[in-house]
Order: C-alpha cells, then structure tokens, then sequence
C-alpha cells in the first residue's frame, strides 16, 4: 500500500502481507500514522431545531410553572361531581 506522511508530505509504500508494530511510523521522519479505531456507542439523544428560533424544547427556571389540573389528577368525587 502507498502512504503519505502528514507531517513531513513524503511518500512511503508499506507491504501489508508482512504488516508489523513497528511499520505504524513512518520511514523518514518516525510519526505514528496509525491512529487507534474508536468502537461506537449507542446513544439515546433528542433533536430539535435551533434553540434561537423555537426555544419549546428549553426549560426556563425563570417562569413559575403553571400547574393545569390533568384528568389523571382527579379523584373519585371529582368524577361524580362532573357527571352529575
């Protein structure tokens, strides 16, 4: 295979059949091209559009928070007394 060194732009050829630890530098100048792979990770995110435009997504500590009664807050005499 053909490199090219980034740190001193020379061109090397390095025969991957018989490939070891120490072919990992490059012959003229001793830089470690070999960079060690990162295995990926699963990863839970949320997307959103940009915060300057739609700012829903942000919680500002700022404001009270309103507390809207929901239907799962009722309780049994609640119930009665809605449905007569």
């Amino acid at each position: 295979m053909h490199f090219i060194c980034k740190k001193c732009k020379k061109a090397f050829r390095k025969d991957m059949t018989t490939y070891e630890e120490s072919d990992e530098f490059c012959p003229h100048c001793d830089n470690h091209y070999v960079i060690e792979a990162k295995t990926p990770q699963a990863v839970v995110g949320v997307e959103g559009e940009d915060a300057r435009v739609d700012a829903r997504m942000l919680k500002d500590d700022r404001v009270k928070a309103v507390h809207k009664k929901s239907v799962f807050d009722l309780d049994d005499e609640d119930f009665v007394d809605r449905l007569g």
